[in-house]
């Protein structure tokens, strides 16, 4: 009879390709989780690991295995997640990755509310970039992603999280700046700042703005990598040009650099937030009530 603790196992290993760190991983000597595997092994008639590959790797059927065991253990969890909605109880771990063009500014917006209103969910925010979101959620390090993308639906599930629209953070000498409102198709590949090259919102500017063809034309000729809004605004407060920000990061700007916004004609560009995930029900209780929790103190605050 298969256990729920050589499932555990043979997924750590699977994870770590390495049994030393799988044993480590799942608090156990080495000895004892090698046993475990070697007893499933020998009761079902094949070997789920190739031991004579570095790193560790599955076998033709141990893959077929190993996908059959995540899905076991994924009807585990969720038989105690049916037990505790019975109960009216929200509790466990929530891993969620928020890309970094979000999280600074939803995070303070419903942290604390969440944490009074859900003392038994132990959360846990992750600052990833979008490709190292999905990364997590492959390799089930986090439950959850907010990402500001529309990610493959045979791979993902997602569920749309709220709208925002974008500002334009101008230096105050600009010409434009002297517009209380700017069309989109005013703006100029070479005196936009961009962040570098993995972050979406970079992509989804260049889209926005119609620049993909004037890509390579940098503000004043210079090249720089730069991997945060913050950043990005100390460059258009001391140089020549301008970036686009999202609307709630424009919100908690300081009075000062308020002026330094413009808003948009019609059509007004914007971006949508989604909540990612791989699976689409489990940890749905303390999922949604995280939902719930940043709508209720993020919404009211967009204009959108």
């Amino acid at each position: 009879m298969v256990s729920v603790t050589q499932l555990q196992y043979i997924l750590a290993v699977e994870k770590e390709q390495n049994f030393h760190r799988a044993a480590k991983a799942c608090f156990v000597t080495q000895p004892t989780l090698s046993k475990m595997i070697k007893n499933l092994e020998e009761d079902l008639g094949v070997a789920i690991f190739d031991r004579s590959k570095s790193p560790v790797a599955p076998t033709l059927v141990g893959k077929s295995i190993l996908k059959q065991a995540k899905q076991a253990l994924y009807d585990i969890e969720r038989i105690r997640e049916i037990v505790d909605e019975q109960k009216g109880e929200i509790r466990g771990e929530l891993k969620v990755g928020i890309i970094p063009t979000i999280a600074p500014y939803l995070v303070p917006n419903f942290l604390a509310s969440f944490r009074s209103q859900y003392p038994a969910v132990e959360l846990s925010i992750w600052e990833l970039t979008t490709e190292n979101c999905l990364q997590a959620l492959d390799k089930e390090q986090i439950d959850l992603a907010i990402l500001a993308t529309e990610e493959n639906k045979q791979n993902y599930y997602q569920e749309a999280l709220y709208d925002e629209a974008m500002y334009l953070y101008i230096n105050e000498k600009h010409p434009l700046a002297k517009r209380t409102r700017i069309h989109i198709d005013d703006l100029e590949a070479d005196q936009m700042w961009l962040l570098e090259e993995g972050h979406c919102l970079r992509d989804e500017i260049i889209k926005l703005c119609h620049l993909r063809r004037l890509e390579a034309n940098r503000p004043l000729g210079l090249d720089i990598k730069i991997g945060n809004l913050e950043s990005l605004r100390y460059l258009v407060q001391e140089n020549f040009g301008y970036t686009l920000l999202p609307e709630l990061s424009a919100i908690r700007l300081p009075a000062k650099e308020k002026k330094l916004l413009r808003t948009f004609n019609k059509p007004i560009p914007f971006r949508s937030v989604n909540l990612t995930m791989r699976r689409r029900y489990l940890k749905q209780a303390s999922i949604q009530a995280l939902k719930a929790e940043i709508l209720t103190n993020t919404k009211k605050q967009l204009k959108l």
